[in-house]
């Protein structure tokens, strides 16, 4: 009995397939990037308002630098709680994330390494779990976080505002 060879996947699609992997997980890459750099402007300005108001404190009043300085260290808050990794818990390890692979040992890393890359069923499937674990996890936590810090920062602001021209409306 004669048995068909395998036939190899055409180049084309697989490099199709490899270049869409590459490039989304490049993207979120990035977006992870861009987080960091905009939890890292919030921390900077929220530090600038707090440390201006406290050095100003003799001239506002009290609801005033309470408002300011409160939504200034929320939003610094949610800035380091965005900056801070999460804890990698899962059952799977992950090839691409140190904190998933740092319990082996680089023996079983190497070999869990070399079958992940030598297969290329087991690397797309690493690749996808890589991107969705970035996008569902990382990056829905990272960019919640900077959103309340900009709330905070921004209702603070507002309200500060309110609250000096309030006290010192004439009466």
């Amino acid at each position: 009995m004669k048995t068909k060879p395998l036939q190899e996947e055409p180049l084309i699609p697989r490099l199709l397939a490899t270049n869409a992997l590459r490039a989304n997980l490049s993207k979120h890459m990035d977006l992870n990037k861009m987080a960091d750099s905009k939890a890292s402007m919030i921390m900077t300005a929220s530090s600038l308002i707090i440390t201006i108001t406290l050095t100003q404190y003799d001239k506002l009043n009290l609801i005033t630098i309470l408002l300011l300085a409160g939504s200034g260290i929320l939003a610094v808050i949610f800035s380091i709680l965005a900056i801070i990794p999460p804890l990698h818990v899962t059952d799977h390890t992950n090839l691409f994330y140190f904190r998933s692979f740092s319990d082996l040992s680089e023996d079983e890393f190497k070999s869990q390494f070399l079958a992940t890359i030598t297969d290329r069923e087991k690397l797309y499937n690493a690749y996808l779990h890589e991107i969705y674990y970035l996008g569902k996890h990382r990056l829905t936590r990272k960019y919640g976080l900077i959103r309340n810090g900009l709330w905070s920062l921004l209702v603070g602001l507002l309200s500060a505002t309110v609250s000096a021209i309030w006290v010192n409306l004439p009466i």
